[in-house]
């Protein structure tokens, strides 16, 4: 896949509903947006050693283009933590083709970390953080957790600091529900970075699409994206959603039991002059990409709906009319489909 350039993600914001603890009922509303280092600012350094008992620091995990920082609750009690963390495995090296640097974080101890590790063939950074120090100053640290529930107090709130090399945040990925992950994949994609998957291209005259899930094996709370890289013919534009008067193009998918569809999210547009009509316009007429982030419903009722399900086709479609200086083209409907493997969490626990 090719590196596109797109702008950073933002972070996700809006006051979110967060279960917390491993066994808890208490709920609390909790804006993470605004927890811990935001966009443009330094995270603080530390020294934490690994599975292996190998000490890092901030400046040791640094790749030349960054790192990618995450921090979750637990590799021994959290199901959806352990998933994510197999998930990490298989993209490390994709990472590493990118320049990225990869660690995660928690207040699981280095023997909790080795087992885990050596049970699912954990080759990264896994971090150690006794006391919680490090989330501590980070500012994630899950204050809705009483001290007095000693398996759970001092998980953070679940999330991903994308790093600079000098340490500062270009973006930052946290969770609406500590249930819900965004893959590397789905990260790397929304940043714009090369995603190693297999991907089907079809061709008009008029635009050149390819098409992709940025995961082929997914689980319960697993958030991945469905990526379109368009390409306009030379001397042929689309026009961006909201411009009236003309069909913009929009990526439509098909609701299903199962599966949450979130926005999607298209580039900024370019504005285009029509000098006969002395009309602009914003349209998208070099290579741009859609992604639109989707979400294996981890609710009771989700769970429900995928029970023995071993697969998902995922359809939608794709609208859009293309037109050049002198013609506008009849408005196309692409159908596409994209399928995944469902997987199951991952449940099992250390041993004593």
């Amino acid at each position: 896949m090719r590196l596109m350039d797109i702008p950073a993600a933002a972070a996700m914001t809006a006051a979110l509903v967060i279960t917390t603890g491993a066994a808890q009922d208490i709920k609390t509303t909790i804006d993470v947006a605004k927890l811990g280092p935001q966009v443009g600012q330094p995270v603080p350094e530390f020294s934490l050693s690994d599975q292996n008992g190998k000490a890092w620091t901030l400046r040791s995990l640094m790749r030349p283009k960054g790192l990618m920082l995450v921090f979750y609750r637990s590799a021994d009690w959290c199901p959806y933590c352990k998933t994510q963390l197999a998930e990490l495995q298989t993209r490390t090296a994709d990472l590493a083709k990118n320049g990225i640097g990869l660690a995660a974080v928690s207040y699981d101890a280095v023997p909790i970390l080795a087992d885990f590790s050596k049970r699912r063939g954990i080759t990264f950074p896994l971090l150690s953080d006794p006391g919680s120090a490090t989330i501590k100053r980070y500012g994630i640290l899950n204050t809705t957790v009483p001290e007095t529930n000693q398996q759970s107090f001092g998980i953070p709130f679940p999330g991903t600091f994308m790093l600079n090399t000098q340490g500062v945040v270009t973006s930052r990925f946290f969770e609406q529900a500590y249930q819900e992950r965004s893959t590397v994949g789905s990260i790397m994609a929304r940043l714009g970075n090369n995603v190693d998957v297999q991907a089907t291209t079809v061709s008009s005259a008029q635009l050149e699409m390819t098409s992709f899930a940025t995961d082929s094996a997914v689980a319960p709370g697993t958030q991945f994206s469905l990526v379109l890289d368009v390409r306009p013919a030379r001397g042929v534009h689309v026009y961006a959603p909201g411009v009236t008067g003309y069909k913009p193009i929009a990526l439509s998918v098909e609701a299903q039991p199962g599966l949450v569809i979130r926005g999607a999210q298209y580039p900024p547009s370019e504005d285009y002059h029509f000098k006969p009509l002395n009309e602009h316009v914003q349209v998208y007429q070099r290579p741009f990409r859609i992604v639109q982030d989707v979400l294996i419903d981890p609710s009771p009722e989700g769970l429900a709906a995928l029970k023995d399900v071993s697969s998902l086709a995922i359809k939608g479609v794709l609208s859009y009319q293309a037109c050049d200086e002198n013609v506008c083209f009849t408005p196309q409907l692409v159908p596409l489909t994209w399928t995944v493997t469902l997987r199951q969490l991952d449940r099992e626990r250390a041993k004593p």
